[in-house]
């Protein structure tokens, strides 16, 4: 086990309605869990981009970011995994070798496919409404066929998920809570907001959702991030 107390207090830069909040969440699960002690410097976004002194935190400017003195983490699955190695004591280790391979490969799923196919509709959903005037209608002829591809395109995606839940194994990292839920919260809170997610379609991964959000550590960082807007993106 890690004696967190040894370690001087992270400090995570985060920024308003971005994928920070799933490092912030995971802060709060250890604070109420071990009584982790951490700190947190906010920044809005402004329109709709984050601000030009985060890269003074790291080049690129990005948010999560957590920093220990002499050490910067970014990405939010290594910022995840360097929490579970240094500050948990083991809340996050799955208990059986069945549990390890789930968890690793839903945390990979989160970042690298159900990431990646949520983006791709926002990327082409946004362009229209932020088109000079004269082209939108244009703009919106072009690219709603394609939005609408790749949102049928998710549905193999959920029902994978939604197979994936049992009474058994309730979480995405197996019997208990994990990394992989935590990874795979930004993209489901994305599809949700977005009004992705048939919840009547798929009920186990609603469910899912609905234990998320309902978790105190999950409120607490509702409360202490600001804005969690993943439609407008506070513009």
């Amino acid at each position: 086990m890690v004696d967190s107390q040894k370690l001087p207090p992270p400090i995570l830069h985060h920024l308003s309605s971005s994928q920070s909040l799933r490092i912030l969440w995971a802060l709060e699960e250890l604070s109420l869990s071990s009584g982790l002690e951490y700190n947190l410097k906010c920044y809005k976004r402004q329109n709709a981009r984050a601000p030009a002194e985060l890269k003074t935190v790291f080049p690129l400017g990005r948010s999560p970011i957590l920093e220990v003195p002499g050490t910067i983490v970014t990405e939010s699955r290594l910022i995840l995994q360097f929490l579970s190695d240094k500050y948990s004591n083991g809340e996050w280790i799955p208990e059986t070798d069945e549990d390890k391979d789930r968890d690793t490969y839903f945390q990979e799923f989160a970042i690298a496919t159900l990431n990646g196919i949520l983006n791709s509709i926002l990327y082409f959903q946004i362009i229209p409404p932020n088109s000079p005037w004269l082209v939108r209608p244009l703009m919106y002829a072009i690219f709603n066929p394609i939005v609408k591809i790749f949102s049928q395109d998710i549905d193999p995606h959920f029902s994978l998920m939604e197979r994936a839940l049992s009474d058994e194994k309730p979480w995405f990292s197996g019997a208990k809570i994990g990394l992989a839920d935590i990874n795979l919260s930004w993209p489901m809170d994305s599809a949700k907001q977005r009004g992705y997610l048939d919840e009547k379609k798929y009920p186990k991964l609603a469910d899912w959702l609905r234990r998320v959000h309902e978790r105190p550590a999950y409120q607490n960082a509702l409360k202490k991030g600001g804005s969690y807007d993943l439609v407008k993106f506070d513009m």
